[in-house]
């Protein structure tokens, strides 16, 4: 989460790796890396050894991303805010096995069509550092996923697994200020499946 704006007053190019700063004269506080919450539904079409997944999910931060940082000069306490939400539509393509008959482990990759808002906000006890800003965009990313199920009846299953996403849009100009949406990260996931076949549930 980084921006031409913090480059260019707070001296920070790398934006949470770099906007974490030690004082002695100032109460700071770290800003953590944003942890989300993800809610998705999924379609997936799966055989003896070959699957097929699409669905929906919607990614926003819950925590993190808050805390208190010190100007470049060392003269005046910053307060920094991230945050972010995004929806993407994910197709993966990938290989499971079956084991016993009621167990099935798979890993696959594939893309998603993403998009995000991400927002930045800084402000200080002078204003001269109060910003704002606000960056929508889109992108491609790319997608690896491993997962594991376990029927829990003729029908139903839970499962949990984790998910990798790695991509980011392009520069996106607002005013005076720049900024890419970052939609790579992971996500761990748990989940409730209902299984069925065409002519009837499996």
């Amino acid at each position: 989460m980084s921006s031409e704006w913090q480059a260019a007053n707070l001296g920070v190019y790398d934006g949470l790796n770099g906007i974490n700063r030690s004082s002695d004269a100032f109460d700071v506080s770290t800003v953590e890396v944003p942890i989300g919450i993800t809610g998705a539904l999924d379609l997936m079409f799966y055989g003896e050894v070959f699957y097929f997944k699409t669905g929906i999910w919607s990614l926003y931060t819950v925590s993190g991303g808050t805390g208190k940082t010190i100007d470049p000069a060392e003269t005046e306490l910053v307060s920094a805010e991230y945050s972010q939400w995004s929806v993407d539509v994910p197709v993966t393509i990938g290989v499971n096995l079956v084991y016993w008959g009621e167990s099935r482990i798979y890993m696959g990759c594939g893309f998603a069509f993403a998009y995000g808002m991400s927002t930045m906000t800084f402000s200080s006890a002078s204003a001269a550092y109060d910003h704002s800003a606000v960056f929508p965009g889109y992108a491609i990313p790319l997608v690896a996923e491993l997962g594991c199920e376990y029927m829990t009846g003729d029908h139903t299953s839970v499962g949990c697994g984790i998910r990798y996403m790695y991509g980011k849009s392009a520069i996106i100009e607002k005013s005076s200020d720049s900024a890419v949406v970052d939609f790579s990260g992971y996500i761990f996931t748990m989940s409730a499946s209902y299984h069925f076949r065409p002519g009837g549930p499996k």
